[in-house]
């Protein structure tokens, strides 16, 4: 499913210039044909979306101190040594042996909550995701107190017999405000569905404490690597507490870190979805670290740059193929996204799912929040589903 057409103005390469009005150089049509990536139209609005999109990338970078040149030799001996670890162990050859079965989450706390104007049920349980033994920053991950607990806000119907969805949040979010952004009052009292939002590692209420530089995603590759793994495990956790529920069917949406991790989730499922949507996602941290960077901490990187795309490549999405059947995947990319980029981002994890049906927008990063067609979309395919009482 596509929603543009005409002239293509979009990157060649990995930091390209742009022309002053935030469009790219149109010799690059190319790169996105390739890619399987449609043509966009450089409207005005394409256009506003790309600032904004810039806009947050700086904020970003302004907020956001990168590792000082100690934390940098810290994080490359560990990569580094990671690495070894992880092919002596097998990982590499085969990610499916990094991530254990957790255990079924059974007796979780829940509580009767409010939010966004909405009666809520908080649940909170322990995680128990420990990253390996004998793997470099295993000591450093588990001191996050804060995030020994995973947590979620549920919105369920007193009746039985329901479809639910689940909605996993994006980077720096975590927030009550994900309810909103996710139209978890549209999904469950026009829809029919109960919705469990759950709250990533390092996110939320489950923040590091302040003047600590625990976050994630994060440049610090090990953190990043565990925090992908623990964010993988707890949803799937999640998971099995819903199917203690009676569900009618089980939907997946993600938006953007949520997306990567709702592809992960699929792949490593063995019991099939019947609707995983990964929206605007990223499929690649090494790459997208790289690309975001400026160029003195790009140098800084490049040492290791190899090694990290190697510990990446055990939870990354495209190293597993989802038991969820191909018409139940759909994928949803913005072509004005500037901070997921469409071919390097998006279109990969589109060929390895086999190219199920994809929504490409006109729109940036921001823009997926304020799409009617997008919401279309979402509705559209939880129906195909049968996630809907409607």
């Amino acid at each position: 499913m596509v929603a543009t057409d005409s002239s293509d103005q979009s990157e060649e390469n990995r930091g390209q210039s742009k022309d002053q009005n935030g469009a790219e150089p149109a010799t690059a049509g190319g790169r996105r044909e390739n890619a399987g990536v449609p043509k966009a139209r450089v409207t005005p609005s394409y256009r506003a979306h790309v600032v904004a999109d810039q806009l947050v990338r700086a904020a970003f970078g302004r907020l956001r101190n990168p590792p000082d040149a100690e934390q940098m030799r810290r994080i490359a001996t560990e990569t580094q040594r990671a690495a070894a670890v992880f092919k002596s162990k097998g990982w590499i050859d085969d990610p499916r042996s990094y991530h254990p079965q957790p255990p079924p989450l059974l007796d979780p706390i829940i509580r009767p909550s409010r939010a966004a104007g909405m009666r809520v049920e908080r649940v909170k349980f322990p995680s128990g995701f420990k990253p390996p033994a004998g793997v470099p920053g295993r000591q450093r991950w588990m001191q996050y107190q804060e995030n020994s607990l995973g947590r979620a806000t549920v919105m369920r119907h007193k009746s039985g017999n329901r479809p639910w969805v689940m909605c996993i949040h994006g980077t720096g979010q975590g927030a009550d405000t994900d309810l909103r952004s996710f139209r978890v009052r549209h999904l469950y009292a026009e829809l029919g569905c109960n919705v469990v939002v759950a709250i990533l590692p390092l996110h939320g209420p489950r923040q590091a404490p302040k003047g600590t530089e625990a976050r994630f995603p994060t440049l610090d590759v090990l953190d990043n690597v565990n925090g992908i793994a623990q964010a993988a495990w707890d949803v799937r956790r999640l998971l099995s507490w819903v199917r203690t529920q009676e569900p009618t069917g089980i939907g997946v949406l993600g938006v953007s870190l949520g997306g990567y991790i709702a592809a992960l989730v699929a792949g490593l499922e063995v019991e099939p979805l019947q609707c995983v949507l990964p929206i605007i996602p990223a499929t690649d941290f090494p790459g997208l670290f790289i690309q975001q960077s400026p160029p003195a901490l790009r140098e800084q990187m490049e040492p290791f740059f190899e090694d990290s795309q190697l510990l990446h490549s055990v939870v990354s999405p495209l190293s597993f193929t989802p038991s969820t059947a191909v018409a139940a995947r759909a994928i949803v990319g913005g072509l004005a996204d500037r901070l997921i980029d469409p071919v390097d981002q998006v279109a990969p994890l589109w060929e390895h799912w086999e190219r199920p049906e994809i929504l490409w927008y006109p729109g940036g990063h921001l823009g997926h929040v304020i799409r009617s067609d997008l919401y279309s979309f979402i509705d559209r395919r939880l129906k195909l589903a049968g996630l809907t009482r409607v």
